[in-house]
């Protein structure tokens, strides 16, 4: 059986061998979990925005309220409610529009104003309406209302208190901050390292493809940039901190963090009893973090190729289908009307969410695109938003379900999806299914560590920058994101800035937290049953709002993940299930050049073909991967991965371009069909390799084809060719590699 040699020796990635293959059938699997809902047919385009006339609907609220006082206007007085909740329903819906609208143009002083203007008449309207509501279950007309909301929403409406002219001046105020922020954050940001100008992405490309930055290179400049967005927002979140303390203490709430978990998030549980659950992370999870990071998942190109607009959802198209018929309705449908806006645009704000234009019953699917893999990821998460607001009743007088209950159907939808990554993604299927993994195991610790950051910063009279900046570096040790003495804890120490959670929602992140460890359940039932472990989690996303997160689970047959000993059990059944002890004590023993970092872009390269015995290096144990690689090293290499020894004496050195011809010949390579991508070859050679995703250039096109080639870049030419031509493949068939073999059934 063939199998992605590079796996064994990439520090032997997390190869998910317990995923079983995703169905054949492209007929949707048929599925009924969800009651149907009532939608528009109307195209997004066609949902004007209109300014809120607020005074008009008080108005209209002030008419129904004289028919109160006598039951036999009970008839007429239902008919005039049912009007005002559809002007309410226009007034959230304008309000959404105006959001997204800002969210497009952050730095639109105009698309600022305008959602400040409705979400002020917005709150108005609906104080208003929760007021008259108040009135009419105490009036003799209120029985029709009193039906319609059931016992207990009506008691809760029944002694509703309007909000005090203070709060709403405060909401204003905070509204007015987070547009600010917005533009802020839009604003390019870009450092200048060695007469280059920097942003994250270009970074993260360096770092991760060909141009060879070391890791210690990386963190400076990513510490620069991070210094940069500190600068420009540590003064703006301390206002954003102030103020919040007064909307807290409004509320008689001893802090800010006890009036988001009770008031703003609804949770059933409080500040004090998820410190236990963060105590259980940094004991048992956080470990796990830190032995997932030195494993060199995802060094591919498919890191950072473009998965913005329409690809990402055409890649999942083909695969909704097969998971469930309803989750093809709701995908189609969002298609279908474009109620989702995942495009390129230099003006968005840095951000992904899901709302609901109410009005319409229309789920919207909102995501900045970063040029990377992360785009794609965002995309299946957010649409596990979708589908649940799709299928879920959105009148006004619904009740929404948990944010922690929420954030399940995303991030549970997350681990189901990557069942089909192999198909998705080819070869780097695998590759992929370690990142979403990873990313997960880090939720739950970034989860802790923003809500301790936070309730840090909110706990602390006169905190400053200087302080949260600490502790931030202090937590990310902690949490297993870096250690004590590294650049990376510098980096997180000034980057929480760049989560804009933090600013727009604070206390919040707890909820990412929470949720991942709990869609872990699903994930873990997928390896024994997969069309089971989605009927599971189907049911889950099908509950009625009335469920709190901790009886959400006991409703599908789970176990809550704030249970004690839950994260205890899920970080020793994640440690075993990916192996990540023996595949660390592995990296240990390939890594045997003292110059070789396992987090360097060529290390999967260079120790693949070291196990191979196609590469060597010097006497002290040093690859030398940034030197030249000589003629005889080059050729050498490439005979003995077809399975020649040569006998060779040439120690001049050779150009990229020499390498790429040689790599051509030996494999037998094709002619490219296309012309030369690069602007200053036109060599058929590099054409070709460049056509089967081997090369790719420098900025402006450029491949520098008399450039001397490094022996960093030799290993990944060589690697990555013979990949594209199946040659670890077809020695797999012939039983010439049960050494390789071996390796790979020790690391999967």
């Amino acid at each position: 059986m063939g199998r992605k040699l590079l796996a064994a020796f990439m520090a032997v990635t997390i190869l998910f061998s317990l995923c079983p293959t995703a169905l054949a059938n492209d007929s949707p699997r048929q599925t009924a979990f969800f009651t149907s809902q009532t939608h528009t047919e109307l195209d997004y385009s066609e949902m004007a925005y209109t300014r809120i006339n607020a005074k008009s609907v008080l108005a209209e609220m002030e008419e129904l309220r004289a028919l109160l006082d006598d039951s036999e206007n009970a008839a007429a007085a239902e008919e005039r409610f049912d009007m005002l909740t559809t002007r309410y329903q226009e007034a959230q819906t304008m309000s959404v529009l105006a959001e997204l609208e800002a969210c497009r143009n952050a730095a639109d002083p105009q698309a600022a104003k305008e959602l400040e203007l409705s979400r002020t008449a917005c709150t108005a309207i609906a104080d208003a309406l929760f007021q008259l509501m108040r009135d009419i279950l105490r009036s003799p007309c209120g029985d029709f209302l009193e039906d319609r909301l059931g016992p207990s929403a009506a008691a809760y409406y029944r002694i509703y208190t309007p909000l005090p002219a203070k709060q709403q001046s405060l909401s204003q105020q905070e509204t007015a901050l987070i547009s600010e922020y917005r533009r802020i954050s839009a604003e390019p940001c870009t450092v200048e390292y060695f007469g280059r100008d920097w942003d994250m992405q270009s970074l993260n490309q360096a770092f991760h493809q060909e141009e060879a930055i070391d890791a210690a290179t990386y963190a400076e400049i990513y510490k620069m940039l991070a210094q940069e967005m500190n600068d420009r927002l540590g003064g703006l979140y301390l206002r954003m901190v102030q103020l919040r303390r007064n909307i807290a203490a409004l509320y008689g709430c001893e802090t800010y963090g006890d009036y988001a978990y009770r008031m703003l998030y609804r949770r059933d549980y409080s500040p004090q009893e998820i410190e236990t659950f963060r105590q259980d992370v940094q004991e048992y999870i956080a470990p796990l973090n830190t032995a997932l990071h030195p494993l060199p998942y995802l060094k591919t190109d498919v890191c950072y190729d473009d998965y913005s607009g329409e690809i990402a959802l055409d890649l999942m198209a083909p695969y909704i289908g097969q998971m469930s018929s309803e989750l093809l309705e709701s995908f189609n449908y969002m298609r279908e009307h474009h109620l989702y806006d995942t495009a390129e645009s230099e003006t968005k704000t840095d951000t992904g969410f899901t709302t609901v234009l109410t009005l319409y019953g229309a789920p919207f699917l909102f995501n900045a695109p970063a040029h990377d893999l992360f785009d794609f990821v965002t995309t299946v998460h957010e649409f596990g938003h979708y589908n649940n607001a799709y299928w879920s009743p959105w009148g006004w007088l619904s009740p929404a379900k948990s944010h922690d209950v929420m954030e399940v159907h995303s991030q549970g939808m997350e681990l189901l999806f990557s069942h089909y990554y192999p198909q998705i993604f080819g070869r780097d299927g695998q590759d992929v299914t370690d990142y979403q993994i990873t990313s997960l195991v880090e939720a739950i610790c970034q989860g802790a560590y923003y809500d301790e950051l936070q309730q840090f910063v909110y706990g602390t009279k006169n905190v400053t920058l200087q302080q949260i900046n600490d502790k931030a570096r202090q937590l990310s040790v902690a949490y297993g994101f870096a250690e004590e003495d590294s650049p990376m804890a510098d980096v997180y120490g000034l980057s929480w800035v760049q989560v804009s959670h933090n600013f727009t929602q604070p206390f919040y992140y707890i909820s990412y937290g929470v949720s991942a460890a709990g869609a872990f359940a699903f994930w873990l039932e997928a390896q024994r049953d997969y069309p089971a472990a989605v009927d599971s989690y189907l049911a889950y996303t099908a509950l009625d709002a009335s469920y709190d997160f901790r009886e959400s689970f006991s409703a599908v047959g789970m176990t809550s993940p704030l249970a004690d000993g839950y994260l205890k059990k899920l970080a020793e059944t994640l440690r075993q299930t990916l192996r990540v002890d023996q595949r660390l004590e592995a990296l240990r023993n390939a890594t045997a050049f003292t110059d070789v970092s396992s987090n360097s872009w060529y290390a999967p390269y260079v120790l693949a073909l070291a196990e191979l015995g196609c590469v060597k290096g010097d006497e002290s144990g040093a690859f030398r991967p940034g030197d030249s690689a000589a003629w005889d090293t080059a050729m050498g290499a490439l005979l003995a991965l077809t399975g020649q020894e040569p006998e060779l004496e040439d120690s001049r050195t050779i150009s990229r371009l020499e390498f790429c011809q040689m790599v051509v010949e030996v494999l037998g390579i094709p002619a490219a069909e296309g012309p030369s991508p690069f602007s200053d070859t036109d060599d058929s050679a590099a054409a070709a390799l460049a056509e089967l995703g081997v090369i790719s250039g420098y900025d402006g096109g450029a491949f520098r084809p008399d450039s001397a080639l490094t022996r960093a870049e030799m290993c990944a030419i060589l690697y990555k060719a013979a990949e594209a031509v199946s040659l670890f493949e077809t020695k797999d068939a012939a039983g010439d590699m049960e050494d390789t073999e071996a390796a790979a059934d020790a690391a999967a």
